[in-house]
């Protein structure tokens, strides 16, 4: 069934592994919602999106499955995707007159061509037209002001929940990129597996996402605790512990030192031309993984590069897809390249 009317209005849409960003051209972001789908096993009803889904984490009966559409930067279950992007469009068709809308999505560094389809075929099913996409870390740099047209090239780091991508860019094209399926979501995980070995806790990914925020450090100074409440694995009881900024620093340690080589490889094979360009304008950093405190001063010292933070990291992308969508040249030029 066709969702919407005719004449409709352009749309953009963030697809993260961690959260699902809704905007509109005149208006900007209009809804943000994690990535996830609550549906009951049996009859694959819908049970939540978003919020209320993540809620949901780790306190649900086996009957109850909570979904995650994207992962690794790919679409780790079409259904999903498809329910939470109908869901949301939905939403905004009832809240906003959008009528039969022009998308535009953005797409990541792991993404194929079958994946790309997917989302091509899904869109169309609900009965939208002009489907055009965006490289993340592309409308991650629009969305963080650097000036991507520029004949002097700006890099660009975007570390998200499922993938953490860097790319380099001149002349408005993304001319080298690389990326490494260890990101936020990751960094969770290591936060889970430090507390099991190291306190003999079992917590969920939501408290450890609570002590990411939290805690999360280079440089972690002494009384910044966290207490957290788990299952003890010798008595199978509840048990709180207190969990300071250095085991948290410890525990993400080596994920963060992999993506640091990740972007010392993709400044190995950029074009000599274009290194005197990064060394001059620098490195700049977007996604949930940016609001690590102190990052910036970690890959500075290992990379020997100036090294700095979006104003709205969280919103990078966003807002990149929607001043993409305000310039009516370049969103011709991304819906005339598209061939997929």
């Amino acid at each position: 069934m066709n969702l919407f009317k005719l004449h409709g209005k352009h749309i953009g849409i963030d697809l993260g592994t961690s959260t699902i960003l809704m905007v509109l051209k005149d208006k900007g972001i209009v809804k943000s919602e994690p990535s996830i789908v609550a549906i009951e096993s049996s009859s694959k009803d819908i049970l939540a999106i978003g919020r209320e889904a993540k809620e949901m984490l780790g306190k649900t009966p086996e009957k109850i499955s909570s979904l995650m559409p994207m992962l690794k930067g790919g679409i780790s279950n079409l259904s999903a995707t498809e329910m939470i992007i109908r869901r949301l469009i939905k939403e905004l068709q009832e809240k906003e007159d959008i009528g039969n809308p022009k998308v535009l999505i953005n797409v990541h560094i792991g993404m194929n061509d079958v994946e790309k389809r997917a989302i091509i075929k899904l869109l169309q099913d609900m009965g939208v037209k002009d489907i055009s996409f965006i490289e993340e870390t592309l409308a991650a740099a629009i969305g963080a002001d650097l000036d991507v047209d520029s004949h002097e090239a700006t890099m660009m780091l975007n570390i998200g929940g499922g993938t953490s991508e860097v790319a380099v860019i001149a002349f408005g094209k993304v001319t080298a990129c690389n990326y490494i399926r260890i990101a936020g979501d990751d960094l969770d995980n290591d936060i889970i597996d430090y507390i099991k070995k190291k306190m003999l806790i079992v917590i969920g990914k939501n408290t450890a996402e609570t002590l990411k925020i939290n805690l999360a450090s280079i440089s972690p100074v002494v009384n910044k605790n966290y207490e957290v409440t788990g299952r003890d694995l010798k008595t199978g009881l509840p048990k709180t512990v207190t969990v300071n900024a250095f085991q948290v620093n410890e525990a993400i340690r080596n994920s963060l030192e992999k993506i640091i080589d990740m972007v010392r490889e993709t400044l190995d094979r950029t074009p000599p031309e274009l290194l005197n360009n990064i060394q001059n304008n620098g490195l700049v950093i977007s996604g949930g993984g940016a609001c690590i405190e102190d990052i910036d001063k970690l890959i500075s010292n290992r990379l020997k590069i100036n090294v700095k933070i979006a104003d709205k990291p969280l919103e990078c992308t966003a807002l990149g897809i929607k001043k993409v969508l305000n310039d009516d040249s370049r969103l011709r030029e991304l819906m005339n390249k598209r061939r997929i």
